[in-house]
């Protein structure tokens, strides 16, 4: 029996927070919630997930700032990134923060179930 794997969603969006939630939950994938970089970070501390799902454009700490704390912690090097964002592909790789170590892939919202579902599978496999 394999493991079941932990996916932590951070959004600001409550509503994208609870619906990507519900859909890793009846995909077989344990769901971690946290609605900002700060609440990420102490989460982090409790829980080590398979891959993060982050959303870019949110109150607080930036996302260069979070991507910066994860790779420094030794725990959660092999903790794989996904950034979610309405920001569009050639913004983020203006921003950098594609550059970051642990980020394997980009989903622009409004994105399907089939394409986060896809994108996640393929981090597991990284």
């Amino acid at each position: 029996m394999t493991k079941t794997k932990t996916v932590m969603i951070v959004d600001d969006e409550p509503v994208t927070l609870n619906f990507t939630a519900r859909i890793l939950e009846a995909n077989n994938y344990r769901a971690i919630t946290a609605k900002n970089g700060q609440e990420c970070l102490a989460r982090l501390e409790e829980v080590l997930p398979d891959v993060i799902l982050l959303d870019i454009m949110m109150p607080g700490l930036e996302t260069r700032e979070i991507l910066s704390a994860i790779e420094k912690d030794g725990r959660l090097s092999e903790v794989k990134i996904i950034l979610l964002s309405s920001v569009h592909l050639p913004e983020a790789e203006e921003k950098g923060l594609l550059a970051g170590k642990q980020v394997v892939d980009f989903i622009a919202k409004s994105f399907t179930t089939r394409r986060m579902l896809d994108a996640i599978e393929k981090a597991l496999t990284l």
